[in-house]
């Protein structure tokens, strides 16, 4: 019994080390940022000549930035409800949680809310 007690005490130790490097992982690379403006174009892909799809939005100062889009997306409506990507149209007004890649320095979208007019 004493064995046993040892044995799930170490393995606990173990494990619990292995998961709190994995948290600290997440928070040095996952940092989100937000975007929130009108949709002006949704770029549909093209794998031969290695586009990706994406979605550029103009927020109220003229910035333009453009997010691509990945399987896996929440697409979300005003109310929270869950949408798929065919929903966003130019012309929405978005809000956009995006994270900018360190390998390729391009923005990928996490999310994106559909926002009320």
């Amino acid at each position: 019994m004493k064995k046993n007690f040892i044995l799930l005490f170490i393995l606990l130790s173990v494990y619990s080390y292995g998961f709190a490097d994995i948290q600290t992982f997440r928070q040095n690379v996952i940092q989100s940022q937000a975007f929130k403006g009108q949709v002006e174009s949704i770029i549909l892909p093209d794998p031969i000549n290695s586009i990706k799809r994406e979605i550029v939005v103009i927020n109220s100062q003229g910035q333009k930035m453009s997010f691509v889009l990945t399987s896996g997306i929440g697409v979300y409506g005003p109310a929270w409800e869950v949408l798929s990507l065919k929903k966003i149209k130019p012309g929405n007004k978005v809000l956009v949680e995006y994270t900018t890649t360190k390998k390729d320095d391009f923005n990928r979208a996490i999310s994106i809310m559909i926002m009320a007019n």
